[in-house]
């Protein structure tokens, strides 16, 4: 009898625990449906503050860049470009991309330069323009570039450009 009465107090127990098992398993996805919207906010912001960090990690990188070729270029150069051109010549397209840098005197006539960009962007960009005119530029065409914007510089900037160098053609 009293094996009987342990038995039939195990079994109770057992449905007890069975009960709670099964509630635990139906409550926790419930809970788990209100602890989400925290879940998903703070995931959506890892994921906005991961694009930022991605951003300015790219703004670094291009700042450093342009940092670095300042270091080498010194700092009486100035940078121009790209300047890109399109054409099409002789019915066949011609694109090009090119980067000029103009030394200047002196750091000041490199700034005082510097402040009228858009200024000596109109005198290169249609210079670049006529450099691809006939197709791919050519050793003369590219002399004839240089000595074409060093000319016009001079004229705008009276003493203050030294040089002009093409610093790349694509």
């Amino acid at each position: 009898m009293a094996c009987l009465r342990r038995i039939l107090r195990i079994e109770n127990l057992l449905r007890g625990a069975s009960i709670l098992v099964v509630s635990a398993l139906v409550l926790v996805p419930i809970g788990a449906a209100f602890v989400s919207p925290a879940h998903a906010s703070e995931a959506e912001s890892t994921k906005d503050r991961k694009e930022q960090d991605k951003v300015q990690k790219k703004k670094d990188k291009e700042f450093n860049r342009e940092i670095q070729f300042r270091q080498v270029i010194g700092p009486k150069v100035l940078a121009l470009g790209p300047y890109s051109v399109s054409l099409f010549v002789q019915g066949q397209p011609v694109e090009g991309r090119v980067r000029v840098a103009v030394q200047a005197k002196s750091v000041s006539d490199k700034t005082t330069m510097d402040a009228q960009k858009w200024a000596i962007n109109g005198i290169i960009y249609p210079l670049a323009v006529r450099m691809f005119e006939s197709g791919r530029p050519t050793p003369s065409s590219i002399r004839d570039f240089k000595g074409s914007a060093y000319e016009l510089l001079s004229k705008r900037y009276p003493g203050m450009v030294d040089e002009v160098f093409i610093e790349s053609l694509i």
